[in-house]
């Protein structure tokens, strides 16, 4: 099945170049996927840095893991579900290019459960709020963006996917085109592709400012270096108020500590090529099959609320046990595994959990993307191109309009 648009143009040159030099900051998926898109549709004429504190891909980076969703079902918004399909593309591009993919088409299965019966881990029931209502409206989308999926009552369910069993099931949805990223791998790939592209890398360069000034940009490094360019793309994630102040509110920074299981002997159904990915729109906890000897398995509710990413902390046994407990709820055959290792991400949610990817200043000098809340891996390199456009053109992207800052 190809629902990507091979056609997405990854070496077609910006229509519009006005700005030569640009700085990228930050090295996870976003700052890197627009440092390429800069590079390779710049055509030469883009001369492009990208700074980046420690080094891409380190350890407490919000990139940084061994997969990431990826869906077309997402929402009532039709532009997640577009840019989905163009992603889709990205990947495989990705893949091709380092002649090994990072996108695994495993399918991505939706459970709606009932509220009795169902383990969550902090007593939050649902973080769609309206689960049927959310479905009903992102299935709409799915049909208008002609996008398969499948409707299953539990015993559809148990026939296809015998591994999800559980009698607070009402109704399961399958996105089949869908699936998981490798992350670590795909953030990798596309900085070796950066820099055969002509990017210049500069790591363990932490920057802690940027001002627009007239015809350009200052950056401010922690060394006392400063460095001009044209244009600068701001893409730090949680560490965006230190570059750039934030209205107090504007971003919140949550902990979501990551699950990491090793898979119990004779559980067969559990491992890639048999088992989807899994995301309960009731519970909030998904999980990834079994992959390079690990099962990931987290729950997507807001853990704890924190003011920096430097203050993440393991989360404790009791919080292990709700979650590997809530998922066997619904996935019998988990019962049994073995924490391997915990991992804590973090989210930098926005207001209204929209992206925002915005101009700083008037001229559009300075760029600049947040407010994520763990939901853009997927869309990593078609929001970096978006940005790399906004950034060297000056010029809006279309349908960057509603991801102001609000």
């Amino acid at each position: 099945m190809e629902i990507g648009n091979p056609s997405a143009g990854f070496n077609e040159p910006f229509r519009r170049v006005e700005r030569e030099e640009l700085a990228v900051v930050g090295g996870g998926i976003i700052g890197v996927s627009t440092a390429y898109a800069a590079a390779i549709k710049g055509r030469g004429r883009v001369k492009v840095s990208l700074y980046e504190t420690s080094e891409v891909g380190h350890q407490g980076a919000a990139s940084s893991d061994v997969n990431r969703v990826f869906r077309y079902l997402n929402g009532p918004d039709p532009l997640l579900t577009i840019w989905a399909k163009e992603a889709r593309s990205w990947w495989e591009h990705l893949g091709r290019r380092t002649g090994s993919p990072v996108l695994h088409p495993t399918g991505v299965v939706f459970l709606v459960e009932t509220g009795d019966g169902v383990q969550t881990t902090g007593g939050h029931v649902s973080p769609y709020e309206n689960a049927d209502g959310w479905l009903k409206d992102a299935l709409r989308v799915m049909d208008e963006q002609d996008v398969p999926y499948r409707r299953m009552g539990p015993r559809q369910l148990g026939e296809m996917y015998p591994q999800f069993h559980s009698p607070a099931v009402e109704e399961a949805v399958l996105d089949p085109g869908a699936g998981f990223v490798e992350a670590s791998k795909a953030l990798s790939a596309m900085l070796d592709l950066c820099l055969r592209a002509g990017v210049e890398y500069h790591s363990g360069a932490r920057v802690t400012g940027v001002e627009a000034t007239g015809g350009g940009c200052l950056l401010y490094t922690e060394d006392g270096a400063e460095t001009r360019a044209e244009a600068v793309v701001v893409a730090a994630n949680g560490w965006t108020g230190e570059i750039l102040p934030q209205r107090p509110g504007a971003l919140t920074l949550t902990e979501q500590p990551l699950v990491y299981l090793t898979p119990p002997e004779g559980a067969p159904e559990l491992v890639l090529g048999r088992m989807p990915v899994f995301i309960s729109l009731t519970s909030d906890c998904y999980g990834f099959p079994v992959h390079g000897g690990i099962l990931k398995v987290a729950d997507d509710t807001p853990h704890r609320t924190i003011d920096h990413p430097d203050q993440r902390r393991e989360p404790g046994e009791e919080y292990l046990r709700r979650v590997v407990s809530t998922v066997s709820g619904f996935i019998p055959a988990i019962r049994g595994a073995a924490v391997e290792r915990t991992h804590v991400c973090f989210y930098d949610r926005s207001e209204d959990g929209r992206f925002i990817l915005d101009a700083w200043d008037r001229d559009a000098r300075i760029i600049y993307g947040c407010g994520m809340s763990g939901r853009a891996f997927k869309f990593g390199p078609v929001i970096g191109e978006r940005l790399a456009r906004f950034a060297i053109s000056g010029e809006r992207p279309k349908d960057l309009e509603g991801f102001r800052a609000r």
